[in-house]
């Protein structure tokens, strides 16, 4: 019996040992894998932005609300909004082409307000 129970915890031990192993040769191959993508996607982007400037985000807010330099009506967003909208996307796209056709609002209920709705009527 108690050549079993040691024969039985060897076998145990052994087994954490591979299963633990393999899980940190893999933690290692996708680290690896992450720095060696990471830095053939910045080498990328280096060389692109050496070709060409990327365009100014506040820029692109004023060209999409040119009419006027005034404080905006009731309906209409902010230029600082708009600035802040343009940088989100920039930084999304980087050296990619893109243009902001149209901003708008979406709705009365805040972002925050649809999260707490979606999170307390979620089924179980």
């Amino acid at each position: 019996m108690n050549d079993n129970l040691t024969r039985a915890f060897i076998m145990l031990l052994g087994g954490f040992i591979v299963v633990f192993s393999v899980l940190l040769l893999l933690i290692f191959i996708v680290w690896a894998y992450g720095k060696i993508v990471s830095s053939a996607q910045s080498a990328t982007v280096k060389k692109k932005q050496k070709k060409d400037e990327t365009p100014d985000p506040a820029a692109a807010a004023t060209a999409v609300n040119t009419e006027t330099n005034d404080e905006p009506a009731a309906d209409e967003i902010p230029l600082e909004i708009i600035a802040v909208i343009a940088a989100a996307v920039d930084s999304l796209y980087g050296t990619k082409p893109h243009r902001i056709k149209n901003i708008k609002r979406t709705g009365s209920r805040s972002a925050w307000s649809t999260a707490g709705i979606l999170e307390n009527t979620r089924p179980f």
